[in-house]
C-alpha cells in the first residue's frame, strides 16, 4: 500500500487594536516553522473585521494570492485604522495614532510594501492627504514598494489597486509592479479626470461621486 502524503503549515494570525477595540492598526500572518522568511506589508482603505478568527472577503483574497508568491509574513495596515463597514473620512477626528504606527511599522524591513488603497475616494481633501503623508513616509522605501497589476496587463493603466478589486477582476494573476511615487502628467487615452476610467467609474466599477466635507 503506498503511503499518503501529508502537507501542512501552521500559521499564526495577530491582531493589533486600541484599547476601545475601534482601531484596528494591524493584522499578521506568519507561517510558523520556516527558514526562510519573505515577509511583505500590504496597505489599504481601511479595516472592517474585528473578529480575528473571521476573515473577511479582502484578507481571504490577500492570503490566496501573496502565499503562493512565496511569503511567509503578511502583514495588513490601513490609511485609517477605524472599523468600519463604510468609511466617512469627514468624521474621523484625526488620524494621528495611525500614522505613528505606520511609521513604526516600516521600520521593521519588509521585503515588499504593497500599495492598495484603491481610488474609491478620488477627490475626498481627507483621503488625499493620507495618502500624501503616506507617500512621504514611503520616500525612503522606493525601491520595494509595489501596487497590483494582472499578468496580462489589462489593468496596467490603474494604480493602488485595492486586492478586493483584484481579487474579483483577476485572482491568481497577481502581478507586483514598482508603484509610480511621481504623479503622471499625460493621463492614459482610457481614463478620465479624476482616477475614474472611461466611464465615470472607479476600480470597483463603481459610479464615482466627489465626495464632500460635512
Amino acid at each position: 500500500m503506498e503511503k499518503n502524503v501529508i502537507d501542512k503549515f501552521v500559521m499564526e494570525r495577530k491582531t493589533i487594536f486600541d484599547k476601545t477595540r475601534k482601531k484596528r492598526f494591524e493584522l499578521t500572518f506568519q507561517i510558523q516553522g520556516e527558514k526562510e522568511q519573505k515577509k511583505i506589508l500590504v496597505i489599504g482603505l481601511n479595516p472592517a473585521s474585528t473578529d480575528i478568527k473571521v476573515l473577511d472577503t479582502t484578507t481571504t483574497f490577500i492570503l490566496n494570492n501573496l502565499l503562493p508568491m512565496g511569503y511567509t509574513t503578511i502583514t495588513i495596515c490601513n490609511l485609517y485604522a477605524d472599523l468600519c463597514k463604510k468609511l466617512k473620512p469627514s468624521e474621523i477626528a484625526n488620524n494621528r495614532e495611525n500614522r505613528a504606527y505606520l511609521r513604526d511599522v516600516l521600520k521593521r524591513k519588509f521585503d515588499t510594501i504593497l500599495i492598495g488603497f484603491g481610488n474609491t475616494f478620488t477627490g475626498n481633501k481627507f483621503v488625499s492627504e493620507e495618502k500624501r503623508y503616506l507617500k512621504e513616509l514611503l520616500k525612503d522605501y522606493k525601491d520595494c514598494s509595489m501596487d497590483l497589476v494582472d499578468e496580462a496587463g489589462k489593468y496596467a493603466r490603474l494604480r493602488a489597486t485595492h486586492p478586493l478589486m483584484a481579487g474579483r477582476y483577476y485572482p491568481g494573476q497577481w502581478k507586483l509592479r514598482p508603484y509610480q511615487f511621481e504623479e503622471v502628467k499625460k493621463e492614459a487615452k482610457e481614463e478620465a479626470p479624476g482616477g475614474t476610467d472611461k466611464n465615470g467609474e472607479n476600480q470597483e466599477h463603481q459610479p464615482v461621486v466627489p465626495a464632500k466635507a460635512d
